[in-house]
């Protein structure tokens, strides 16, 4: 039996364990969550707010993986609290942007012989980035959503941001986890250009990359409509799915 705990009970939350029996031989251990709103509906056994609730827990059972699906704060927090414990699924991949966490984090991996799973969430890709990191040239990921999704009041379409993914993340750090992701598969975070479009008329939310490497070239674009002003509607079936094949020892992207 797989023991999977969720940090962050939102829209991927929610939709996780939702559909947790579908993984089978698997059940929910805990739902950590700062919000007792969100977690109103569940069973007060489940639910933990504190890094040392947490602790407790993890010490008391054994917890296979932690999905995170809240924010790059928590995976500061709560990856230490963690990763002595069980293999870690996180979506606020911004927090990798910061080198000294992301050593940690990768020291912590391996004194406890654990993984921290990237998965590739609202868009495509990685993959293939991923494979041929080695003969990359260069990686553009433009964003574009609506003005209120990047906290900003434009009333035309203007580009917000222009430059190294590592400052998209200090800038948009809820709206560019795609773009770590991306960073974290190919050329890192100074090297990925990143580029933050705020559009009044956009479908959803948008999402391109653009690669060229020794050889060849690729693009690929997403959209996918919001189901809330950061996540959209892609975003946790894609979330699920991720977990599925982690638990089917079948895992994408790692840090370490």
């Amino acid at each position: 039996m797989k023991k999977i705990g969720i940090i962050g009970y939102g829209l991927i939350g929610k939709y996780i364990h939702e559909h947790l029996p579908e993984l089978g031989d698997a059940e929910l251990a805990f739902v950590y969550d700062l919000s007792s709103e969100a977690t109103a509906g569940l069973d007060p056994e489940l639910v933990l707010s504190s890094p040392e609730k947490l602790s407790e827990c993890l010490e008391v059972q054994a917890v296979d993986i932690v999905v995170e699906a809240a924010t790059y704060q928590a995976v500061w927090q709560l990856a230490p609290v963690v990763l002595p414990h069980a293999d870690f699924l996180t979506f606020s991949s911004t927090a990798f942007a910061d080198e000294n966490f992301r050593a940690e984090a990768e020291k912590l991996c391996k004194k406890w012989n654990r993984r921290i799973h990237i998965p590739h969430g609202a868009v495509l890709g990685y993959d293939g980035i991923f494979d041929g990191r080695e003969l990359l040239e260069s990686v553009v990921i433009t964003t574009t959503k609506r003005p209120a999704n990047l906290g900003s009041n434009v009333k035309e379409k203007t580009v917000l941001f222009d430059g190294p993914t590592r400052e998209a993340c200090q800038k948009f750090p809820r709206n560019v986890n795609v773009h770590a992701g991306i960073a974290i598969a190919g050329l890192g975070f100074d090297k990925t250009r990143s580029r933050i479009v705020a559009d009044p008329d956009v479908e959803g939310n948008t999402h391109l990359i653009e690669v060229q490497a020794d050889g060849m070239r690729f693009n690929i674009e997403v959209c996918s409509v919001p189901k809330g002003l950061v996540t959209g509607a892609y975003t946790p079936v894609s979330a699920f799915n991720a977990l599925k094949r982690i638990v089917s020892d079948e895992p994408g992207l790692v840090i370490c």
